[in-house]
């Protein structure tokens, strides 16, 4: 199977604090000869296109104008690309220097596999320092729309299926319908894996991929509340996925947070679900699918 490319859109409004941290994270990286990488700023006023400038040659496509919101600009900028695999990055989160070549890899290597996130997103402080990894232990269909991927105060929770560690095929963005939806400010990011995960599995992939910076402007810590409504607003379209052993319901997400805890051999096999990984066997040098375990 032919190599193929990743289409990178960053989009920016004014957090030029962050944004060269950002820039520098894709354009360093392990890969980036693969990369079209774009830049959709928001018409920034804070200096924010100076840094821009300093590596112009590094973008496929730039610009700077108002437009109608983020995931309007991220559309946008997919556009202007016809690479094969995509993903995008904010402008202050950042990518380990690994993420690209795993992300080409696993692409080029597994056909079969059309959208991937990892299972160890990092979270970084203010000034860029990685101080938390996070966990996920894998995501299922059923899992998904029973709403086992929103963090809200109560609910047991497997993780968010975070932004800056997903990566997909451009076939499955198209087959979804090639967009976002606009009528959601925040969760739009969760709409569309909600498309996706109808199509195919979501697979995990046990390297760390992105790293969310927490300064205390952030949309999704300022919104948070915000945010999660909006999930819940996407989950109500649907009928929720019910597993076939129905006696077994109570028990579900608690196994997932035993495996979580190293306990797996506590959780019953006839009703744990089949969720995929990603692994490197380095017998072939090459990327398998395997359960997680």
């Amino acid at each position: 199977m032919p190599a193929g490319r990743l289409c990178m859109v960053t989009t920016n409004y004014n957090y030029g604090d962050y944004l060269e941290d950002c820039i520098r994270s894709i354009v360093n990286s392990k890969g980036f000869e693969r990369v079209d990488y774009v830049m959709m700023d928001g018409g920034s006023t804070d200096g924010s296109m100076e840094i821009v400038k300093k590596y112009a040659a590094s973008f496929t496509h730039c610009q700077s104008a108002r437009d109608e919101g983020m995931y309007y600009a991220i559309a946008e900028g997919f556009k202007a690309s016809a690479a094969p695999y995509m993903g995008w990055l904010n402008s202050d989160d950042q990518l380990t220097p690994w993420t690209i070549q795993t992300v080409l890899d696993i692409f080029d290597q597994l056909p079969h596999v059309r959208w991937i996130t990892s299972r160890y997103p990092l979270q970084a402080r203010k000034d860029g320092v990685v101080i938390k990894s996070d966990f996920l232990p894998g995501v299922d269909n059923w899992g998904f729309f029973n709403g086992e991927h929103i963090k809200s105060s109560g609910l047991p929770t497997s993780g968010w299926i975070v932004q800056d560690c997903t990566f997909w095929r451009r076939d499955l963005w198209d087959e979804v319908g090639g967009d976002f939806d606009h009528t959601l400010k925040l969760a739009g990011d969760f709409e569309l894996w909600a498309r996706f995960i109808q199509k195919t599995d979501l697979y995990t992939v046990n390297v760390p991929f992105g790293i969310y910076r927490f300064h205390g402007a952030n949309k999704a810590v300022a919104g948070r509340d915000a945010y999660r409504d909006e999930c819940v607003r996407v989950l109500n379209r649907y009928t929720p996925v019910v597993p076939e052993n129905l006696e077994r319901l109570g028990q579900r997400v608690i196994g997932k947070h035993l495996k979580a805890l190293g306990l797996g051999h506590l959780v019953d096999k006839a009703w744990a679900p089949a969720l995929k990984t990603i692994v490197f066997n380095h017998g072939d040098g090459r990327y398998h699918v395997a359960e997680v375990e």
